[in-house]
């Protein structure tokens, strides 16, 4: 007993040198946290041993209880600071707490009330005192506290109850849903280090993984709040989060998605489907099994599984309708567009007063200008600039013919979003003449516009472009990683959510801004993107998702 009560004060009294920092802060405070547990623990044990009796065992038997998440949390305290310290410092910190975990744990073992006669003869059992209300609440407390200890190491370093937070992987998992995550064969850390369980699993396409969001700040302070906040959403059994941005909204951290792109791969993602291609298959090839999870048509869903949805973004009838959009573009005849193309021009300049004088097209619309949206509900007013305008018919045409296609970088994403750009100008082109048409004739009254029957048809079709648009990046996603020789790369992976239309996750940033639908066009239609690829590193995977348990009419193994 005298050996195992040595030790463990010897382990803690290093434990504690080793959390010396010389420097004022919070992080300071670790040693002498630490070094007054452990003269505690000297002094009780010491009394316990030249005196043996029940009161004194009762302070030891708490001390050892303790002395490991007291450790644990100075630990925590040290690596809060501004310096990150050396992988050496911390591993020889942590191996110190084990050796005072294992033997707390050891000695307590023997000193439990059936064992400790045969380890120390010469204890004696004392009179058991009637407990009053306040020892009985005491005693709850305590068991309390070491439970919630017990759990978040549990929670740390073996599983974790996760609840989903939105819908983003519907069906599979529903808002509320409760899930069990394995977190050991993820390799987890000692909380704010490097120095942790080896990671002991690669991760397959199709697994379910928790991970943190690599959107946000990865600074010294933000993982502290971010432990913090994991930690009190741990102990309050996933019912407290206090992990939320500067607007007070709750962060996405961590995140719950499935792993469909793996380590090698080039991905791209056209109307819904996902491709891939590596360097021993250079050929783009679709994923036919994530055809099998990823969830499009919401409404097309079991009668029981819709219900929970609370999301409904498109009925049965709207995905139709973006179907017809990827079918349009897909079918597009740029030899037809071009002949086409070339009757708008002659039309417009037909319609003009004044002959164009400039030789070069006058930028007319730019920047935001030449978004869609801003040109559908300004199209009245475009049409009066471009036949008020010297060059106005030269823009019209550069409009409608200046783009190119580069077959060293094309690929189906760039030709779709190429056909895509030229659908839209097109009905926005035959929209523009219209209005023209419609001005040469006197008509100027809001009600002659509204009530034109080939502007009715022409607006119906913006209206379903814009629709599209607003989902565009939702269902498309160019050439990942873009560079030419790059892929993704070892111990990295890329992650979607199942309800892919109401999932902001990988593909995403949380920024929008206005890019060129076809980049081979400088006059390409804008409009605003978040789509913004990203791999995610395999040590920021936290686990992978075994069982949902909640609600029970729908417990079970994950897909």
């Amino acid at each position: 007993m005298i050996v195992l009560l040595s030790g463990c004060v010897i382990a803690s009294f290093v434990f504690s040198v080793l959390c010396f920092i010389p420097e004022f802060g919070a992080a300071f405070w670790a040693f002498p946290l630490s070094l007054a547990v452990t003269v505690l623990l000297a002094a009780v044990s010491v009394r316990f041993v030249r005196n043996p009796v029940y009161r004194k065992l009762a302070v030891l038997r708490k001390i050892l209880e303790y002395i490991p998440f007291i450790l644990f949390a100075a630990f925590i305290i040290r690596r809060s600071g501004s310096a990150d310290g050396f992988f050496i410092l911390d591993l020889l910190t942590v191996l110190c707490w084990i050796a005072v975990f294992i033997l707390s744990f050891v000695t307590l073992y023997r000193l439990s009330d059936k064992r400790i006669q045969r380890h120390v003869p010469s204890f004696q059992f004392e009179k058991k005192r009637k407990k009053n209300v306040a020892v009985h609440i005491l005693e709850w407390l305590d068991a309390l506290i070491q439970a919630a200890c017990l759990v978040l190491l549990v929670n740390l370093f073996f599983f974790q109850l996760y609840a989903i937070p939105t819908e983003s992987m519907v069906p599979e998992f529903m808002v509320k849903d409760r899930v069990v995550v394995v977190k050991t064969p993820s390799g987890p850390k000692f909380p704010l280090s490097e120095v942790g369980v080896p990671r002991l699993r690669d991760y397959k396409r199709g697994n379910i993984v928790v991970f943190n969001n690599p959107h946000y700040n990865d600074t010294k302070a933000d993982r502290v709040r971010s432990f913090v906040s994991q930690l009190i959403y741990m102990l309050t059994f996933t019912s407290v989060n206090i992990n939320v941005d500067e607007f007070g909204d709750v962060k996405a951290d961590p995140l719950v998605k499935r792993v469909t792109g793996i380590p090698g791969e080039k991905l791209m993602l056209v109307d819904g489907i996902l491709y891939s291609k590596t360097r021993t298959n250079p050929s783009w090839h679709q994923v036919t099994e994530d055809a099998s999870w990823a969830t499009w048509n919401l409404a097309a869903l079991p009668r029981t599984e819709y219900a929970l949805v609370k999301d409904k973004l498109f009925s049965r009838d709207e995905f139709s309708l973006l179907e017809s959009v990827e079918s349009r573009r897909a079918a597009l005849d740029q030899t037809q567009y071009t002949k086409e193309s070339a009757e708008l021009v002659k039309r417009f300049r037909s319609l003009k007063t004044t002959r164009d004088t400039v030789m070069r097209a006058p930028d007319l619309f730019e920047g935001s200008r030449m978004e869609i949206f801003w040109l559908y509900k300004n199209n009245i007013e475009a049409s009066r600039i471009l036949l008020n305008t010297d060059g106005g018919a030269a823009w019209f045409d550069e409009f409608l013919t200046a783009w190119e296609v580069n077959p060293e970088r094309d690929n189906l994403f760039n030709e779709r979003t190429r056909n895509l750009n030229l659908l839209i100008k097109h009905t926005l082109a035959r929209l523009l003449v219209r209005n023209a048409e419609l001005m040469q004739d006197g008509k100027n009254a809001p009600e002659d516009y509204s009530t034109d029957a080939e502007r009715i048809v022409l607006d119906t079709d913006m209206r379903l472009f814009l629709l599209y648009i607003s989902i565009h990046d939702q269902r498309n996603m160019g050439e990942f990683p873009p560079e030419e020789e790059s892929y993704i790369p070892e111990d990295s992976y890329f992650m979607m959510g199942d309800n892919r239309f109401n999932s902001l996750d990988m593909r995403h940033s949380y920024v929008r801004r206005l890019i060129p639908l076809d980049n081979g066009d400088r006059y390409s239609i804008l409009y605003r993107s978040n789509l913004e690829p990203r791999f995610v590193p395999a040590h920021m995977i936290l686990g992978t998702a075994l069982f949902r348990f909640w609600p029970l009419s729908r417990a079970g193994v994950p897909q």
